[in-house]
């Protein structure tokens, strides 16, 4: 009598791949670091006085690609606003451009426990999550200025302005507020 098993085969099939990222350790790699599995998630509050808007940030990888998809929300004006999704990007691995690792890394300082609940950038994993706080408006503008220049890398065409006006552009709406006053008191 022969007795053939095969069940040795059939628990290698059942094991599941799991991801080794650990956001912690390889937020400041993540391009290299993470896999098909992972799925890193951020929010940006980007309000100051009495704007509010907000950013979400999904990234994915897919081979030796980057998916980066953006969504942001205005709640200064809108009743009822909505999540619009204003980016969805795909970049390489090995892309130098878009300097996101290198931000966290700078700002490592600003991850610590504070009293307040959310910080000005949450990034997310798994559930485990990284708040970075920033202290007053000034580190406030700081912050979100270094922000907004990392992320207009990747998209410098600022679609609704979510990054900053330029200075440029500041002084053409200037111009042209002054230009219809001068019209409107004619």
């Amino acid at each position: 009598m022969i007795l053939a098993s095969c069940k040795k085969e059939t628990e290698k099939k059942a094991e599941l791949k799991t991801s080794e990222f650990n956001i912690k350790t390889d937020i400041t790699d993540f391009k290299k670091k993470m896999t098909e599995l992972d799925t890193i998630k951020f929010w940006f509050n980007h309000s100051v006085c009495t704007y509010q808007g907000y950013e979400r940030v999904e990234i994915t990888r897919k081979s030796d690609l980057i998916n980066i998809r953006t969504e942001f929300k205005d709640d200064t004006f809108d009743q009822s606003p909505e999540w619009k999704t204003i980016y969805e990007k795909q970049i390489p691995i090995t892309d130098t451009i878009w300097k996101m690792e290198e931000f966290f890394k700078r700002n490592k300082t600003r991850q610590k426990l504070e009293e307040k609940e959310y910080g000005t950038l949450q990034v997310s994993h798994n559930g485990i999550k990284i708040h970075y706080f920033t202290k007053g408006l000034v580190d406030l503008n700081m912050f979100m200025a270094e922000y907004f220049e990392t992320m207009k890398k990747i998209h410098p065409e600022n679609k609704n302005n979510i990054y900053g006006i330029e200075i440029a552009e500041m002084d053409d709406l200037r111009d042209h507020e002054i230009k219809e006053m001068e019209l409107e008191t004619e």
